[in-house]
């Protein structure tokens, strides 16, 4: 289908509110390489709001090699202004800026750069010591940051956020809340107004399943004392109920409807009480403080501690659907939305009214507790964009989520390789082993280890490859040592991997790069737009084996 609109088909995944707050947003890029730009080129282009591009280098012959946002004519210009350059004619919607100098030396001489109004940072091929600056001052100010890294034939994309509200996370699953356990007046007036009995074939075949269901689940319960089906029996007695209801027409064609009543006959005693795990946590979390949201489930080792700063309107949202509920037998309010199902356009579009309506009259109630509490805090009545705010939260009620990865700090000071490295006993294979993401974030962290002594990387401007290999080789061990899992990788790590390490010189080639800006950008987009749920918290990939995982360490 035409449209006018450029961004369609992004909008057909996250719609007008990720669309929204993607042009919103004020992204940070440090390190202006093929991974950096390959990462910012896939949020130019589906119209991030803003970035900026801090480099310090000055574009080579070299980047001409593996970096598509420099040309020729760009050798011996700064590259931070070079590819901000290009990246900014992919989209005129974006605005773009660029700062020359290193890094390194701003994260080093400036740390509240980082906090200075922008979404998110992502950080590429940054040195370790100022990644883990970076890390602590990102998590001190609840900046989310993105590290990335394409090294020889490996990938990396670490993401590291103290907090993220996600509302709207669309699960692969979508959990309709159609309260036939406990219906609303309405839904039970909609249900007894159905004569069963006395329809025609043509609408008898075509009566909505919600409200077939409606009907029977209340006879059911009128005979049964009030309960719902409970035990195995008395659910197969009710299917059979269901089934026994539908009629043998002329045509001997199946009534569907009544086939999808008995499909989602479960609907009929499962307690619209019960949330996903995730969103009941952050329910308890806001009912518990919801003037001071917690930290979420991960902490941080060495990281400085956050300011104190002013709930959210999506923190406030969602303690007032929490006092919604504690006033509602423990109902939270209604979506409104009904799944497609086998009936007639009449009775399908008076059933979604039906529903609609009892969800904005929920919607209210939540909105004038959303009113008291924003009144209480500032005085002052809810604006449109936190009326929206609690809208949506009652809207997606069963798919908000807290999202919080463990710091880089606490990575650093104690890695979880034990736990991460259980996958390599799932397999026998000794080459599967060998290559398993897990081996290789080993040897990257032997790397980095290498390079704070050293000051620079394995292999690289000509160094000697074996005496560099021996020495990552020593590295490795003594990291896996310290990280106490030596015996889980006896027998996996060998000579070979360092050999490799060394022999990548560091090299970032664009073929890894796009590998690593396809999956940033993704994991940014999420962030960015609160939508989805995003890695938790290391992905790697093996390009020499073609394999990948996410390894929370």
């Amino acid at each position: 289908m035409a449209t006018d609109n450029k961004y369609d088909r992004q909008l057909r995944l996250w719609g007008a509110n990720g669309q929204r707050a993607l042009a919103e947003s004020h992204v940070l890029l440090l390190g202006a390489g093929p991974a950096g730009t390959e990462t910012l080129k896939n949020l130019v282009l589906p119209g991030v709001g803003r970035f900026t591009v801090v480099d310090g280098a000055t574009v080579s012959e070299a980047d001409l090699g593996n970096n598509f946002f420099v040309r020729p004519e760009d050798v011996g210009r700064p590259r931070a202004a070079a590819t901000a350059e290009l990246l900014k004619e992919l989209n005129p919607d974006v605005e773009g800026f660029h700062r020359v100098a290193r890094p390194e030396e701003v994260v080093a001489a400036e740390p509240d750069f980082v906090a200075s109004g922008f979404s998110l940072v992502i950080a590429a091929q940054l040195e370790p010591a100022a990644l883990q600056a970076l890390g602590e001052r990102c998590w001190a100010n609840n900046v989310p940051l993105i590290a990335i890294r394409a090294y020889g034939l490996l990938g990396v994309v670490r993401l590291q956020v103290r907090r993220l509200e996600v509302v709207e996370s669309k699960p692969d699953n979508v959990a309709w809340d159609l309260r036939l356990a406990a219906p609303f007046p309405e839904l039970e007036a909609a249900a007894d107004a159905l004569d069963l009995d006395g329809m025609a074939d043509a609408d008898h075949a075509h009566a909505p399943y919600v409200l077939v269901l409606a009907k029977l689940a209340k006879a059911w319960r009128v005979s049964h004392g009030g309960a719902s089906p409970k035990t195995r029996a008395e659910k197969d007695e009710f299917r059979a109920l269901v089934a026994g209801a539908a009629r043998e027409l002329p045509s001997k064609v199946p009534e569907m409807n009544f086939e999808e009543a008995s499909n989602e006959a479960y609907r009929c005693w499962a307690d619209p009480r019960e949330l996903p795990w995730e969103a009941q946590a952050w329910i308890d979390d806001a009912r518990a403080a919801p003037d001071a949201p917690s930290e979420g489930r991960r902490g941080s080792v060495g990281s400085e501690a956050a300011p104190a700063a002013p709930p959210s309107a999506t923190h406030v949202a969602v303690a007032s659907v929490a006092a919604f509920m504690d006033a509602h037998g423990g109902l939270p309010p209604l979506s409104g939305a009904v799944p497609d199902m086998h009936a007639d356009t009449a009775s399908f579009v008076a059933l979604q009214k039906l529903y609609a309506a009892r969800a904005d009259a929920d919607r209210a109630a939540c909105l004038a507790i959303f009113a008291a509490k924003l009144a209480e805090a500032t005085g002052a009545p809810p604006t449109a964009d936190e009326a929206a705010a609690l809208a949506l939260v009652c809207k997606h009620v069963r798919d908000v989520k807290l999202v919080a990865t463990r710091s880089l700090a606490d990575e650093l000071a104690a890695p979880n390789l034990g736990e991460a490295a259980t996958a390599l006993f799932e397999t026998d294979d000794a080459r599967e082993k060998a290559q398993a993401p897990v081996v290789w974030y080993a040897a990257l962290r032997a790397a980095d280890r290498f390079f704070v002594k050293r000051g620079a990387w394995p292999g690289a401007d000509g160094a000697d490859l074996a005496a560099d290999a021996a020495a990552v080789a020593d590295e490795l061990r003594a990291f896996v040592t310290e990280a106490d899992c030596a015996d889980a990788f006896d027998g996996v790590l060998s000579e070979a991997h360092a050999k490799e390490i060394a022999r990548f010189g560091a090299a970032e080639l664009h073929a890894i790069a796009a590998v690593v800006g396809g999956v940033a950008s993704q994991e940014a987009v999420k962030v960015l737009a609160k939508q989805y749920t995003p890695i938790d918290h290391t992905y790697l990939f093996n390009g020499i084996a073609a394999t990948a995982a996410i390894i929370d360490v």
